[in-house]
């Protein structure tokens, strides 16, 4: 039996600008990236090699999915990563579609929850290049109690990866990247963006 797994359109799940994304069809608890045909394989590689950094850190998890390897598929070389599911074994949704609907409730769980993951990130120093609610899913825990996970845009485009070895490097870049494009994330949403704050620290 061949190793290359071939994806059905059952299997899909979301496309950006850069990659699709799929269920795994022989591991339902995972997913894979595949970029399009013409991008290049530059970034693709480095996001596999920053993750796969953050492994060998021994990094907390907690708001990012874990990086299981590559794998051959029909459609090229896949990356596999944890699937986000919710506790209803659905996929979750991201934070874009629940801030679409304007609720005060989520919108304020979503004010301190980004807050929240600004600062991990920050704590952890992992380097992110864009944390629009596009690319952050809510996972459902249970009852009233969820989650904010990445599952895109996380890592950097340096040629030279100071920031994946070195703590004040990385920091910085966080916090020049978010102070500079917070506001245009969160444009879509004032209630949210209104309420949002730069780093702090330098």
């Amino acid at each position: 039996m061949s190793d290359t797994v071939s994806p059905t359109p059952q299997d899909f799940i979301a496309e950006g600008t850069e990659r699709k994304c799929f269920r795994h069809p022989r591991n339902p608890d995972r997913c894979f990236k595949v970029l399009h045909p013409e991008r290049r394989l530059g970034r693709f590689w480095r996001e596999v090699r920053y993750y796969t950094r953050l492994r060998h850190r021994a990094v907390d998890f907690h708001h990012l999915t874990v990086f299981h390897g590559l794998l051959d598929t029909s459609l090229g070389k896949g990356a596999v990563f944890d699937l986000v599911l919710d506790d209803d074994g659905r996929v979750s949704k991201s934070l874009d579609t629940y801030l679409a609907s304007n609720d005060r409730a989520f919108n304020d769980w979503a004010v301190t929850e980004i807050e929240r993951l600004k600062h991990y990130l920050y704590d952890h120093w992992i380097v992110f290049h864009n944390l629009n609610p596009a690319n952050i899913l809510v996972k459902r825990l249970g009852f009233d109690e969820f989650r904010l996970v990445v599952v895109d845009g996380i890592g950097h485009n340096h040629f030279i990866p100071l920031a994946s070895y070195n703590r004040l490097y990385a920091r910085n870049k966080i916090v020049r990247v978010w102070n500079r494009r917070y506001r245009q994330w969160y444009a879509a949403y004032p209630a949210v963006v209104s309420r949002l704050t730069p780093y702090l620290v330098i």
